[in-house]
């Protein structure tokens, strides 16, 4: 595999620091306070405040993270250096901007009239109205919906409307830093939308660069390289769950026969598994883990700051995972397959076919597969990491973990400490939103339908036939209403057809609405899983 500190750059981009090396030593286990940001390469002892408090877990309120010493910088990984995932681009309408949040940065996208995406902060600067309610111009500008200010995709103030008629002001205003909003880099590669969040001059020049967590084979011409190519579509769903702790859950493997037992994976079968760091390769830039899963052999990688790919030689298809922090609490989560047509998998080729195609259907493929998996166990997670945290966040003295397969969780909270730093959105003293209840956690609208443009389409079409069918069913009523008026026998065979079509009507109804759901809330209980 290619070292995980290799920079993909275009001419004149510099180069990435080598990859820090670092031991894969024992553990030890201690009951000192171990924050998510400690300097755990360093002799001394991290010092940690813990501000977390009973009456505070008890009352139901923002459970807070304890504060904590910084790692030192030259080993610390740069959060707002490298460019992360914030859309899909076939779900961003251009006629129009979009809010999202990036690093605890809310964010304003928008397509300007020279088709480039833009992202600026989400405030304006007169009276910090969100910009993400506004309008995009014919000229490309973005208009706040407050009072009509208009900026350009370097965050510049091009018109203040309660200026029209004094030019001079007009001028002075828009050439004034206070008029500004901070702007920040943007580009689209392999059907995502990637922003750079830093908004400095040195950010800029970044511009250029290519993600370091793109995929090299969706970058080559076509999409396809050596042989490798993609499979089905992206998706993304924003979840309720702090940036480590899903992180953590995504370089575990152990997890999938049990937590998502008859999705993915099938506890029954379960004959031991285990995760191995490759010790050579944990450093700023990432770490690789060796696994063995119930028979396949392959790897389980992180490439800082969002990548988490799953390679198993033995099966054609490649497994990629965008972890993005969010906002405190928040993580947005993206999915994609590569086929790897090298690979002789025992898999028939008709039948990888007929999987792809209906892959290619999104909404379909949205709510029969990729729900399923995220709803398995998003609800652990958002519970897990608020007694993590009543714990201080000592993940060594919180978790018990004694078995081979826990190696690549243990890894993954390695990088956190030792390379991690403040990691933005779980700062020391950072606050999560207060516990939500699992129907708000596991509910789908918000979190993906209206986001998707073809599970938002597919819910609208939903909600128009079953309006159609509620109406056919009242208007077969009516007619067998009509003939029980006029004295007609309601057994006679004119009363057969609408009285089938009333009966077809209500059953399309009822299916209709179960379908409906599945783009708002479904329930996720384990114990009717056999």
């Amino acid at each position: 595999m290619q070292q995980l500190a290799q920079r993909r750059v275009v001419k004149g981009a510099p180069r990435s620091p080598a990859v820090h090396r670092a031991t894969h030593g024992a553990l030890r286990v201690t009951r000192k306070p171990v924050a998510l940001a400690a300097a755990a390469t360093t002799a001394a002892t991290t010092v940690v405040e813990p501000v977390q408090t009973d009456a505070v877990a008890a009352s139901g309120e923002g459970a807070v993270a304890p504060a904590v010493s910084p790692a030192p910088a030259s080993n610390t990984f740069q959060w707002h250096s490298e460019w992360y995932p914030v859309g899909i681009i076939e779900d961003l309408d251009p006629r129009r901007p979009h809010a999202t949040h990036l690093l605890g940065i809310p964010l304003a996208l928008w397509k300007d009239a020279q088709g480039q995406w833009r992202a600026v902060e989400d405030r304006c600067s007169h009276r910090l109205a969100p910009l993400s309610e506004g309008r995009v111009e014919k000229d490309g500008t973005l208009q706040c919906a407050y009072h009509g200010w208009q900026f350009d995709g370097r965050g510049a103030c091009t018109h203040i409307p309660q200026l029209r008629n004094d030019e001079k002001a007009q001028q002075v205003a828009c050439a004034s830093r206070r008029s500004c909003v901070r702007a920040y880099p943007t580009q689209v590669a392999h059907g995502l939308l990637w922003v750079l969040p830093d908004s400095s001059a040195a950010g800029w020049e970044k511009a250029g660069t290519v993600p370091v967590t793109a995929i090299p084979e969706l970058l080559a011409p076509g999409g396809s390289a050596n042989g490798r190519s993609q499979f089905g579509n992206w998706y993304a769903r924003d979840m309720p769950v702090r940036f480590d702790i899903l992180a953590e859950n995504l370089l575990d493997p152990a997890h999938l026969p049990f937590a998502h037992h008859g999705v993915m994976g099938n506890r029954n079968k379960e004959q031991g598994s285990s995760t191995t760091l490759r010790t050579d390769t944990m450093g700023v830039a990432g770490f690789v883990c060796d696994a063995k899963l119930n028979g396949p052999e392959g790897t389980v990688s992180w490439q800082a700051p969002s990548l988490i790919k799953y390679e198993f030689g033995s099966l054609p298809f490649i497994t990629l995972l965008y972890c993005v922090p969010a906002k405190p609490g928040w993580s947005r989560f993206y999915s994609a397959t590569v086929l790897d047509a090298n690979v002789k998998s025992a898999i028939p080729g008709p039948a990888i076919a007929l999987v792809k195609l209906i892959s290619n259907i999104r909404w379909f493929d949205h709510v029969t597969r990729r729900h399923l998996i995220l709803d398995g166990d998003t609800y652990m997670l958002h519970v897990q990491e608020r007694l993590l945290l009543e714990k201080n966040n000592d993940w060594r003295g919180a978790y018990y973990m004694p078995a081979p397969a826990d190696g690549s969780v243990v890894a993954t909270r390695r990088w956190f400490d030792e390379h991690g730093g403040a990691v933005p959105t779980c700062e020391p003293g950072v606050q999560l939103p207060p516990q939500m209840s699992k129907e708000a956690v596991l509910e789908r609208y918000h979190q993906h339908t209206k986001n998707c443009k073809d599970c938002s389409q597919a819910l609208r079409n939903v909600e128009t036939a079953t309006w159609l069918a509620a109406g056919g069913g009242v208007l077969a009523a009516l007619v067998l209403v009509a003939r029980a008026v006029a004295g007609l026998p309601l057994l006679a065979p004119e009363s057969v057809a609408p009285a089938l079509a009333g009966a077809v009507c209500g059953g399309l109804v009822a299916v209709l609405q179960a379908l409906r759901q599945q783009f708002i809330f479904v329930d996720y209980v384990h114990q009717d899983k056999k």
